[in-house]
């Protein structure tokens, strides 16, 4: 290959990232999340990995602290309640009084259902020859719940998926930007 068709690669290479990207959010009408003070947010399920869950509920966490919300820390919650007896039976009686009596108003859930990517090849045209490209297709897809204890109904929530295929595209790089979406959607305390 002559330099100038090398020369002409990195452009062409920087056009093939595709993407797709939904978000979905509801609010309940007439809701003032400013008597939402103390939230508790709980690892997000996901069945791919927990570490992936225990990154998404951090970087959800930090956000809602970003907006104004007090969100305690996950060791305090284990000291109120199992947090997965929370997570298996969701907001029992006995829960809503035990998270009440230590003064949390809101719990945030969460699900990771799609973090995947699947190599493939592309055969691209190229000044008179085929160069084969190798790129990732990946997918995210998760959803937030926000839950007033007292009441246990849904207050917010939102749901994001992303689709992105490029050369050095992963699954979590995906993740970041579903996870943007979401976090522009969480209201103000």
């Amino acid at each position: 290959m002559t330099r100038k068709r090398w020369l002409c690669l990195p452009v062409l290479l920087s056009v093939i990232v595709l993407g797709c990207a939904t978000a979905q959010v509801y609010m309940k009408p007439g809701i003032n999340f400013s008597q939402y003070k103390r939230i508790a947010v709980l690892r997000f399920d996901s069945s791919f990995s927990s570490a992936v869950g225990q990154e998404v509920s951090d970087t959800i966490g930090l956000e809602f602290s970003r907006k104004g919300y007090n969100v305690i820390e996950r060791s305090q919650l284990k000291a109120i309640i199992a947090e997965e007896q929370l997570e298996q039976y969701g907001l029992t009686e006995p829960n809503k009084i035990e998270l009440r009596l230590a003064g949390i108003n809101a719990i945030v859930v969460g699900s990771i259902s799609r973090y995947d990517c699947f190599a493939h090849q592309q055969l691209i045209p190229f000044m008179g020859t085929i160069i084969p490209l190798y790129t990732n297709n990946c997918h995210v897809s998760l959803s937030c719940k926000m839950l007033d204890v007292d009441t246990g109904e849904l207050i917010w929530a939102a749901n994001g998926a992303h689709s992105m295929d490029d050369v050095n595209m992963t699954a979590n790089k995906v993740l970041q930007e579903v996870l943007k979406k979401i976090s522009r959607e969480i209201p103000s305390s």
